[in-house]
């Protein structure tokens, strides 16, 4: 039980974080997409619109990122080890962050 205790730990933190930093954009979001009026391709709204979704998917990058390191701990209850492996999942995600930045 005791070795389940900090994963189960760092889980609630990271959950309750990922939720309060999540909120911002989504709010965000939600407010462009309410106020804007006119949805034709290259105006301003639109292009508005789609800059707030990249700022979600980097949220859910690194919340995903977080919680593999944190679900890798709790199945091997090895913290060093599950930090080493998580770096090959680190690159990948640092690839598709650089393709979203670029698209926005």
């Amino acid at each position: 039980m005791e070795t389940l205790a900090a994963p189960t730990l760092a889980t609630l933190v990271l959950f309750t974080l990922s939720t309060a930093i999540g909120m911002i954009p989504v709010v965000k979001a939600i407010r462009v997409r309410e106020a804007r009026h006119e949805l034709r391709v290259g105006s301003a709204s639109r292009i508005r619109g789609i800059a707030g979704w990249a700022i979600i998917a980097f949220w859910l990058m690194g919340t995903w990122f977080f919680a593999t390191i944190i679900g890798d701990w709790a199945v091997t209850g090895d913290l060093d080890g599950a930090v080493e492996r998580s770096w090959l999942r680190l690159q990948i995600l640092l690839e598709i962050a650089a393709a979203l930045g670029e698209s926005d």
